[in-house]
């Protein structure tokens, strides 16, 4: 196991994330969440490496990534191997010696239909030194410890509306109601947010579905700004990252019932949380729309509990616990053996 350093009295650890969701140039908003985290780690003085699973483009890159978690935990010594989703804690099992944190994200262990990653996230939770769950409904599944995902205020925060429709050549006279997910993704309902804004058109508002999900995680706070709400009408969520950074831009949002939705937006006028209704979701838009214009919405103010300074500082006191632990259990052994 890695020396592990005291920097101003705060444990610094060199960490492998291990994870099959990550930014790259064909993906540029995939996992930017799991990005964010370590960058915010590295800023902290930790020692962060990550391997990045394609496995959307084979699932022998998950044999590939098993055969790099033992190559890079036998020429460094790491302190803390972290995997992000259940598949990818399989690779990273293959770790030599640090401890396995797995941080589980919504759809490994809550997913419609996909009874076979459910059950291959349950079992390999029962390997880990750790469990983070993003939302208290995933809890309720896997035990373990409940930290949603952060956002970077720092990054996401609203800009004027006029500058971030003439940045992205969007409309400036029409209500652009945002999407921001891959409609190839059933489970994000693009189906129900075209037929929730076709119905507000139809109904005489001058309204337009923007659909956003390949642009650089760099731009999305210009997109967030630019739209007038946005749309999450999924069927099935952990802690949806998307609703904190539109709500850190100061936009409101129209949500589905899932994952902690309830728990995010329960507080904040101007957001609402309806049925995975066509009609129902057009008429909360309708109300929606008028606030995004009001200079009384106040959904950034209400994300500061989710910064993801914060959220990092839980993390790394899980890490600091399953030290402890591994500490602990490496000592009992001695006595036992000397006894």
């Amino acid at each position: 196991m890695a020396v592990r350093a005291k920097r101003r009295g705060k444990l610094v650890v060199r960490i492998l994330c291990v994870t099959n969701m990550y930014p790259s140039p064909q993906r540029p908003g995939s996992g930017a969440f799991v990005w964010h985290q370590v960058e915010q780690l590295r800023r902290l003085g930790h020692t962060v490496d990550v391997i990045d699973i394609l496995g959307f483009q084979s699932k022998m890159n998950y044999l590939r990534g098993a055969l790099d978690v033992m190559r890079m935990t036998s020429a460094a010594a790491y302190d803390i191997v972290h995997a992000h989703y259940g598949y990818s804690a399989y690779p990273a099992m293959f770790r030599l010696q640090a401890p396995l944190v797995i941080t589980l994200h919504g759809t490994d262990v809550v997913g419609i239909g996909n009874i076979f990653e459910r059950l291959c996230t349950r079992a390999v939770s029962h390997f880990a030194d750790a469990v983070i769950l993003v939302s208290e409904e995933m809890r309720r599944r896997i035990p373990g410890i409940v930290i949603p995902c952060g956002v970077d205020l720092d990054v996401f925060k609203p800009y004027d509306r006029d500058k971030a429709r003439a940045r992205l050549g969007w409309p400036k006279d029409k209500h652009i109601v945002l999407f921001p997910f891959d409609p190839a993704r059933r489970e994000k309902r693009y189906d129900l947010a075209r037929a929730s804004v076709d119905r507000l058109v139809q109904e005489g508002v001058d309204a337009e579905l923007m659909t956003v999900f390949t642009v650089a995680h760099s731009e999305m706070p210009w997109c967030y700004s630019a739209a007038d709400a946005m749309l999450l009408c999924s069927d099935q969520e952990g802690s949806p990252t998307s609703i904190k950074e539109a709500l850190a831009c100061n936009r409101p949002v129209v949500a589905t019932e899932v994952g902690d939705v309830g728990e995010l937006l329960g507080d904040i006028a101007g957001t609402r949380i309806c049925p995975p209704d066509a009609g129902t979701i057009a008429r909360n838009l309708r109300e929606v729309l008028d606030w995004s214009r009001s200079s009384e919405f106040r959904g950034r103010a209400a994300m500061a509990r989710y910064d993801q300074a914060l959220t990092v500082e839980k993390i790394v006191g899980v890490y600091a616990d399953v030290l402890s632990n591994c500490r602990a259990r490496t000592v009992g052994r001695r006595l036992l053996r000397s006894g």
